[in-house]
């Protein structure tokens, strides 16, 4: 059997089991075209690495690496097409989006570590090229910066080893992008031990070197024979830097000595002016608290590309290298066509202090799309609907808002009291009478949207009880795990209501101080506002000491991930259909100062399973070990899965026609990937 079939056999596989999500809303009169697409997830707030997907993930504020995984659903097909400047006379076209929140940094080396917001990430991310990547609509798994595929990992003495041939690309300074730039990329993460999505997608439990044999040939050297999620879902879709512009500067923090922390806080303080990228728009100027002003790459190696998707699921993409074809014969009809080419002179996001600014700003055509991995909310959407010149599309979440907690402190590192917790904690109160059916209560880290993954058998602690029945399986479980109140919580069934409890003391008979939740205001997100001060009236009427502290965005993350100086927090994640997740955000290599398992949770039975799983090269056994993992984590609890939401977005039709509007996750995420709506992708 062949490399390039066996290639083919694999991805149409993973593709046809994963076809398991339809849209219904995606059917009209007149479809243009209707395939399986594939839509990857990137989430919410700390945002993971989304290279070349399409995410899942999103709210994603936080984001976590979502590469290159994959949801199925049928739909009606088109893509981004702004409206043509006039024909006479021809001046520079320029998009206005608007951000409701700040970037923090356009360091690369920061944004795919600690400060991997979705707002980095939207304007940052899309500028590196990766090995791999997801095709246009059906995202199967083709070539990005590789020639062709990479051959198959096999071993070589002491380690799996493949190799992968280059395309002749260019960085936007006109000098070559070469093996040595991915080879410099994989050295100084493994080197200096970056931490967040880095560590995740070069792995050094995984990933031992990479080697130029030529400048556009290299090899990848591997200690044992890479699963999924850390070779396909991973390093093959690795951001890459400039090797030319960044190894000075890695090799002066070096010579100066200092603790690979103080390095690392060295390496992110860089402010890397006038580095090389290969994305469509380059960065220029960021004003804080204003804006980012972006203009046009104009070495941009996928300008007038062309990408043909084959009813015979063929797939073809020709640009300045040749022509690559795979998955079958290039022939017989053509389900799309896409042709690239970076179609705006300038792109500006401005920073609004709040949703309704940034609706205003909409309305009156200051902005042309507000770009959030919230969307809007319900009632600003009402706002909008119906104005001229604006349209509004609701789409279907991969990500979820959460409870997180944490476990280096008393009582957050009982079981038993995170139970409590998410005992008394309604969901489908919340969710339904309080959010008035905004949101859709969730049990499990993996949304049920993504069906492949979703395990529907977890614990659901909580599910279905009355007020009466939490109040009383609370103190049954906190009392049998050693806690104690000077007065008890008890249900008053004349007043129909809870008669709090005081006092609470730990198993050690420490009086429970004041907890503080870190929740996002208002401004940000009224849904996860609510919840909070909800969840703080719960907890109260247990005799759990607590106070919601409804704080800013860029508040919340610093102290949760880089400080880890908090008790509960609120935030959401957008994700990966490949739910390599599971792991990353709860293992305990992932404790670390700005790394993903903020809450520090460590269990040495889940790290072992969790290994396992990041291991597993068969789809039908990574899915078995991946449920075995959710039941483990609703049972544990280092989070409290609260709720997801639908993607509401709005654009201005005079600046923007988008061919499709029906996607997982909203238009939102194509701005996380190279080759996204920066680039014009038009479906013809």
């Amino acid at each position: 059997m062949s490399m390039k079939r066996g290639k083919t056999q694999f991805a149409h596989i993973f593709l046809g089991m994963l076809s398991i999500v339809a849209f219904a809303s995606a059917c009209s009169a007149d479809p243009e075209t209707i395939i399986q697409t594939v839509v990857v997830t990137n989430e919410v707030e700390k945002q993971v690495d989304v290279i070349q997907t399409v995410i899942v993930t999103n709210e994603v504020e936080k984001q976590v690496d979502v590469i290159q995984t994959v949801i199925v659903t049928n739909e009606v097909e088109k893509l981004v097409t702004p409206t043509p400047a006039p024909a006479s006379p021809k001046g520079p076209v320029t998009w206005t989006i608007g951000f409701p929140e700040d970037v923090t940094t356009y360091n690369i080396w920061d944004i795919i570590g600690p400060a991997s917001t979705a707002y980095n990430f939207y304007a940052f991310a899309n500028q590196y090229p990766t090995l791999m990547g997801l095709s246009d609509k059906r995202f199967d798994y083709v070539p990005v910066l590789a020639a062709e595929f990479p051959t198959d990992p096999a071993q070589e003495g002491d380690f799996w080893v493949t190799t992968v041939g280059l395309k002749k690309a260019k960085w936007s300074d006109g000098s070559p992008i070469t093996a040595d730039d991915f080879v410099f990329t994989v050295d100084t993460a493994l080197t200096m031990e970056i931490p967040g999505n880095w560590s995740s997608n070069i792995d050094k439990d995984v990933v031992d070197h990479a080697e130029a044999v030529d400048g556009s040939t290299l090899k990848i050297y591997f200690k044992s024979a890479p699963g999924l999620s850390r070779w396909q879902f991973g390093l093959a879709q690795q951001a890459i830097v400039s090797k030319k512009f960044w190894e000075p500067l890695v090799n002066e923090i070096k010579a100066a000595g200092g603790s690979l922390e103080d390095q690392r806080s060295a390496l992110f303080a860089i402010q890397p002016e006038n580095e090389p990228i290969a994305g469509e728009m380059d960065f220029i100027k960021w004003e804080e608290g204003a804006f980012v002003s972006m203009d046009r790459n104009d070495d941009y190696f996928w300008q007038d590309s062309v990408v043909k998707q084959y009813a015979n699921g063929a797939y073809e993409a020709t640009d300045k290298s040749g022509t690559f074809v795979a998955y079958g014969s290039a022939g017989g009809d053509v389900d799309l066509q896409v042709t690239r080419g970076v179609q705006s002179d300038t792109v500006n996001f401005s920073v609004f202090a709040s949703q309704d600014a940034a609706v205003l700003a909409l309305r009156g055509g200051e902005i042309d799309y507000f770009l959030s991995p919230l969307g809007l909310s319900s009632g600003l959407k009402s706002q909008v609907q119906g104005q001229p010149g604006i349209a509004t599309i609701q789409n279907p979440a991969n990500g979820f808002r959460y409870l997180g907690f944490n476990l280096r402190r008393a009582p957050m590192d009982s079981t038993e009291f995170r139970q409590a917790v998410a005992t008394l904690i309604d969901k489908e109160f919340l969710a339904e009478r309080i959010l008035q059916n905004a949101a859709v209560p969730i049990y499990t880290v993996v949304p049920e949207g993504n069906g492949f993954w979703w395990n529907p058998e977890v614990p659901q602690f909580g599910k279905g009880m009355t007020r009466e029945d939490r109040i009383n399986d609370v103190v049954v479980k906190l009392k049998g795990a050693g806690f104690t109140w000077t007065k008890e919580p008890a249900w008053n069934a004349d007043g129909r209501k809870v008669d709090a409890g005081e006092g609470l003391k730990d198993p050690n008979g420490v009086v429970v101080p004041e907890l503080e939740i870190l929740t996002p205001s208002a401004g940000y997100d009224p849904l996860r506002a609510t919840a909070g001060i909800w969840i703080e009236q719960w907890l109260k009427e247990a005799g759990i000491p607590v106070k919601a502290n409804l704080t800013g965005f860029n508040v919340i993350v610093p102290r949760v991930y880089d400080e880890q100086d908090f008790d509960m927090w609120i935030l959401g994640w957008g994700l990966t259909v490949y739910p390599d997740y599971l792991a990353d955000f709860f293992t305990s290599d992932h404790a670390g100062l700005g790394d993903l398992n903020a809450g520090g949770y460590s269990n040495p039975e889940f790290d072992a399973l969790a290994k396992d799983f990041i291991g597993e090269t068969n789809l039908d056994a990574a899915r078995t070990k991946a449920f075995t993992l959710q039941a483990f984590l609703a049972e544990d609890l280092p989070y409290v899965t609260l709720f997801t939401t639908p993607i509401i977005e709005a654009y201005r039709t005079d600046s923007f026609d988008f061919a499709y509007t029906e996607v997982i996750d909203g238009l939102q995420n194509y701005f996380q990937w190279m080759n996204g709506p920066l680039s014009n992708t038009v479906f013809e």
